[in-house]
């Protein structure tokens, strides 16, 4: 085996084993998006979350609560987490195709 080949193999695993890893954090997050409303001239946080074919809302509170506050930062966290997660696909694509000396 080139040292190449090594270098790719162990960059595999690495991405392969943080891939596992982001899927797992992702996990432990609430999933669906947060919704913000404007009612009475006051703005009230929802967790918009997809159900089969319809859209359920969880009401969480309003702009200054400590539960829209946590909300909105997991929803950050899984935002980031996402991005993340298509990177290391990606990378993954892009090493594997490179192992196996096609051009992209």
């Amino acid at each position: 085996m080139s040292i190449i080949q090594h270098i790719l193999k162990e960059e595999l695993e690495r991405l392969e084993n943080l891939l596992l890893k982001y899927e797992d954090d992702l996990k432990k997050l609430p999933k669906g998006s947060i919704s913000k409303k404007l009612r009475n001239g006051l703005f009230y946080f929802y967790r918009a979350q997809r159900v089969r074919e319809k859209v359920k809302f969880e009401y969480l509170g309003k702009e200054s609560s400590a539960v829209v506050k946590e909300a909105i930062g997991q929803n950050q966290k899984r935002l980031n987490f996402l991005q993340k997660l298509r990177q290391v696909n990606k990378d993954i694509k892009e090493i594997k195709r490179a192992s196996h000396g096609k051009r992209g």
